[in-house]
């Protein structure tokens, strides 16, 4: 009997879930979820085995060339997951499931964690008890919670007890997701201690075998913890019970290429087929978690008080009117009384490389980068770097072009680590961004350092704001604590709230007192307000009522749009094509309360050569506009014209 295979293959393709190939006789080892060579388009491809049948097409059909996997790599239930994503993100079926499949560096190493941690678990107090019972008792039924505490509160310890008490009292697992693996090294440290041969982590700074590894293990059923980013949680769990966002509100939980998911949708999924919980946990939740649990549609627990017996640190506003000096007198002084008593500083500056402005004298304007809409940036090492595609050019050809005519401007974490070398020679300085940790193991030894008091002062971009505690740091700065206020974006406010309460939870996490300057030349903005008082319910009053008053998240869905293409009439021709399309289609199928808002141009209008417009959908039901939305997929665009669709975007510019 001749037997075929339905495979799904990592590609936009618009008018199949899956491509039929014939399996040759020779072939005995075809199964579903395995991963097969095959050929497409003249080209080799791989693909994953979805379903095997013994139904002619009627068509000629090629053969499958290879079996790739010794085991199948995909379970039904992550072909089911597929589908459900596939749906949902108006995406396919073999682009779902390939977000699925271990990928990973090649030149990275496993990273040994040489920190000090707790291998027992930890006394709850009151406030933890009671989430961690109210929790507990929800296990075996599908339900969500919003864990909601300030930092420094022991929601970690909280997430511990129930991966304890799920794993010594059932048979379940449970996935524990991160925003950023690297900045966690003392959760992971104690993760490795309490849970020992159950603990397997996925996250993409792996090389691609250990983490191929690690999944195999977790498939056999071999691991039942599992740590790591994002794309974690499709981990292929036997039974899963429980799974954990820790940091519900960061933006890396969103998936930038297609199909976009955010982690948190696919968690609730899963808990739907799975009959798992789910815990959203963090000091500064996003206005759409917090608003359901405000509401009642998922569960709410508050820790209000530090769990060390440690007090929030006091916060004071510093108004800073010029560019003068990096920092203030004020912020000086108090690094040096800190210093003086053998204490920790840490400094936020939200902005990479050494000047963010490179102003030209004779144009009077700032130089942009000629593939981007955006400002280059100057880089020690005698670089302009543009920070959206990478592009750099020599800074002396930059000034030899401009016949010397140009000034640098604005100060970036370099600018900031010299400045601080100078003002304190002797201290031990350190500098994390994007820059500084392109090794990981350089990132995971500077946290080390930190925490084992080996450095005076830890200054950095926002990836200094996550996960830190280091019970020697009593000092906070925040320098140019408004930038990203002015972005063209809904959830700018949100953000900057999030990053300043964050990074102000650093300072004074044991018995040392904390204090938090923050420098800002817009001290009377709402946001900044807000983030002194460290007040988080304040500012959610506040901007639920901004969000409603302009139909923003939680009170509509939000759908993008966005043509991109080389050629600028190509991308603007399509857009309103799109539109067109748009328009013609929702109002055949009667749809109330959508609202289209363009097109326009992308707030970065031009990324990497890329000309980019937007169409920004409001509705307050997704169903039906999705299946328009996969009509409008379908239109033929012009040739090297890539339309990006996505569901519930987290940011519009």
């Amino acid at each position: 009997m001749i037997r075929y295979a339905e495979v799904a293959i990592n590609l936009p393709i618009k008018d199949e879930d899956t491509l039929t190939y014939e399996i040759p006789y020779e072939l005995k080892n075809v199964e579903v979820g395995k991963r097969v060579e095959i050929e497409v388009r003249n080209k080799k491809m791989e693909g994953v085995v979805i379903e095997i049948h013994s139904l002619i097409p009627n068509y000629k059909t090629k053969f499958i060339q290879r079996v790739v996997d010794k085991e199948p790599i995909i379970t039904t239930a992550q072909i089911e997951l597929g589908k459900w994503m596939k749906e949902f993100y108006v995406s396919t079926l073999g682009e779902s499931l390939y977000k699925m499949i271990p990928t990973g560096r090649r030149n990275i190493s496993g990273e040994k964690l040489d920190i000090a941690a707790e291998s027992k678990l930890l006394k709850l107090n009151p406030d933890q008890e009671k989430a961690y019972k109210s929790i507990r008792s929800t296990f075996g039924k599908e339900s969500t919670h919003l864990l909601y505490g300030i930092t420094g509160s022991g929601k970690t310890e909280v997430y511990i007890h129930l991966m304890y008490d799920l794993l010594n009292n059932t048979d379940k697992s449970a996935i524990f997701l991160v925003p950023e693996i690297s900045l966690t090294v003392q959760i992971l440290k104690r993760l490795e201690l309490i849970f020992g041969d159950q603990l397997a982590m996925l996250h993409s700074a792996m090389k691609v075998s250990e983490k191929f590894r690690n999944y195999q293990q977790i498939l056999k059923g071999e691991k039942r913890i599992i740590v790591g980013t994002r794309s974690a949680i499709f981990a292929p769990v036997k039974n899963l019970g429980l799974i954990i966002l820790d940091e519900e509100h960061d933006g890396s939980y969103k998936e930038h290429s297609n199909p976009r998911y955010h982690a948190r949708q696919i968690a609730m999924q899963r808990s739907k087929m799975s009959l798992a919980t789910v815990v959203l946990g963090s000091a500064t939740p996003s206005i759409e978690s917090f608003y359901h649990a405000k509401r009642g549609n998922i569960s709410f627990h508050t820790m209000k008080e530090r769990a060390k017996s440690a007090e929030l640190s006091k916060v004071f506003l510093q108004e800073k009117k010029d560019d003068k000096d990096i920092i203030s007198d004020t912020l000086l002084f108090k690094i040096k009384q800190r210093l003086d008593k053998k204490e920790q500083v840490v400094l936020l500056l939200n902005r990479r490389g050494h000047s963010p402005l490179i102003f030209s004298k004779a144009e009077k304007k700032m130089l942009e980068c000629p593939n981007c809409s955006t400002n280059l940036c100057y880089h020690n090492k005698g670089k302009a770097i543009c920070h959206l595609c990478g592009y750099n050019e020599s800074y002396a050809k930059l000034s030899d072009r401009m016949n010397g005519e140009i000034e640098l401007m604005g100060a970036g974490t370099q600018k900031l680590e010299e400045y601080l070398l100078e003002k304190f020679p002797t201290a031990i300085i350190e500098r994390l961004d994007q820059d500084a940790t392109k090794n990981k193991e350089i990132l995971t030894d500077v946290i080390g350092r930190l925490i084992a008091h080996k450095i005076d002062i830890l200054t950095g971009t926002q990836m200094i704001a996550k996960g830190l505690d280091a019970s020697h740091v009593t000092l906070v700065g925040v320098i140019n604590a408004n930038t990203g206020l002015g972005l063209p974006d809904f959830r700018s406010s949100e953000r900057v709230y999030s990053l300043l309460t964050q990074v102000s939870g650093r300072a004074g996490r044991s018995e040392l007192k904390g204090e938090v300057i923050i420098e800002t030349s817009n001290s009377t903005h709402p946001v900044i307000q807000f983030a002194t008082r460290q007040n988080y319910d304040e500012f959610f009053e506040h901007e639920i009522l901004v969000r409603r008053d302009l139909l923003y998240p939680p009170f509509c869905r939000l759908i993008r749009l966005l043509t991109r293409s080389k050629l600028e009439t190509k991308s603007a021709d399509s857009i309103e094509l799109i539109k067109k399309e748009l328009d013609i289609r929702i109002a055949k199928s009667d749809l109330k309360d959508v609202i289209v808002l363009g097109p326009a141009p992308a707030p970065f209008y031009k990324i990497d050569s890329n000309y980019r417009n937007h169409i920004v959908i409001k509705c307050n039901s997704l169903q039906k506009l999705r299946d328009i939305i996969r009509q409008i997929k379908m239109l033929p665009l012009p040739a090297g014209v890539y339309l990006e669709i996505d569901i519930d975007p987290m940011d519009l510019v």
